[in-house]
């Protein structure tokens, strides 16, 4: 029972260092970006909305951090995808959410209601 209270105790205090870093992050750039955006730029962010030509930092903003990021060559092309909240098991293949950036800004975005690729089957995980 010790040891499990030693294992919670620290897994907490991992989780309250951690996230404080995420806060910091979007503190900055709220501080010292936000302001600087254009009203409809502001009102994305905002609302959780993405614009065509927005780039990472205001992405982030709107949407949070992504659960995987993913540089992929598309015709020679060089495309940076964020992927959000995962349909199935694998998080960076069975994205809902897709947002594709190229030289740094939104260019793109997919929303998925069905896996894309295989994931769990219908009904959840096989009883075994």
């Amino acid at each position: 029972m010790r040891r499990l209270r030693l294992i919670l105790s620290n897994g907490l205090l991992l989780v309250i260092m951690v996230l404080p870093g995420c806060d910091t992050e979007r503190h900055r750039l709220m501080t010292d970006h936000y302001p600087s955006y254009p009203e409809g730029m502001r009102w994305a962010i905002d609302h959780g909305k993405i614009l065509r030509g927005m780039n990472q930092d205001q992405v982030y903003l709107a949407l949070g951090s992504p659960v995987c990021k993913k540089d992929v060559d598309d015709e020679g092309r060089m495309v940076t995808v964020w992927l959000y909240p995962p349909i199935g098991r694998d998080a960076c293949v069975t994205s809902a959410f897709r947002v594709y950036f190229e030289e740094g800004v939104v260019t793109t975005w997919d929303r998925f209601t069905t896996p894309t690729r295989y994931t769990d089957p219908a009904g959840g995980m096989p009883a075994y």
